[in-house]
């Protein structure tokens, strides 16, 4: 009783070792092939209508080349038949394979080429997918939002733009936060002057103020500037 059932365990272990692999090598194929993204399709209006143009051309110029070697063959069994009239029934049957052939390998072919055009679409649609997400987050105010892309996405020219304006609106950000600093603590001294009596100090103090809000006025404006 005891060796059977560890028969069985061992049995089962043995088919749970090819199931895991082979379920690595897809996890690790989808990884290599959409990255970080498990969905094939992330904007489907777009990524079919890209495939679908890519794949009307190529299959406009497939079926042309299968017409010029379906006419060319029917040409040649044409001048066959010439010679050897009794080939007709082979050269016939010959023909019409050669031509389900052609069909099905250009067939394959076109649909090949939707699948890489869906692939190669995916690589921009989910750029433009991040960069939503990431707009978004600077929408309701989170300046930390940076883009990252994988390893083979199109267009990684636009995420580095897009970080680069990020930290400039982080740097304006920071250098906002300590005009305001320095503006708290004036209006700090101006308080404790006032405590003091101090009138000619309160006076200078002011003016420094003053001077902080025109100049942080003066580069708001120059911001919004064309």
């Amino acid at each position: 009783m005891k060796s059977e059932g560890t028969e069985r365990v061992w049995e089962r272990s043995e088919r749970a070792v090819p199931a895991a692999a082979s379920g690595g090598l897809l996890r690790g194929l989808l990884h290599k092939v959409f990255g970080r993204r498990r969905r094939i399709f992330i904007h489907v209006r777009y990524q079919l209508r890209t495939a679908m143009v890519g794949t009307i051309g190529m299959g406009f110029l497939v079926g042309l080349m299968i017409l010029i070697l379906y006419r060319i063959n029917v040409q040649n069994s044409r001048e066959l038949l010439e010679v050897a009239p009794f080939l007709k029934d082979s050269l016939a049957v010959r023909d019409r394979n050669q031509l389900l052939m052609m069909l099905a390998g250009g067939l394959v072919f076109v649909a090949g080429v939707f699948l890489v055009e869906i692939l190669e679409s995916h690589k921009t649609a989910g750029v433009i997918h991040n960069v939503q997400r990431r707009l978004e987050e600077v929408r309701s105010g989170r300046f930390n939002a940076r883009v990252r892309l994988r390893k083979h996405d199109n267009f990684p020219e636009l995420a580095e733009s897009f970080n680069d304006m990020i930290s400039v609106i982080r740097a304006r950000t920071e250098g906002d936060l300590a005009t305001l600093g320095r503006m708290a603590s004036l209006a700090a001294d101006m308080l404790r002057e006032e405590s003091r009596g101090n009138r000619e100090g309160l006076r200078q103090i002011a003016q420094t103020l003053r001077q902080s809000l025109d100049d942080a006025r003066r580069h708001k404006s120059e911001l919004l500037q064309p």
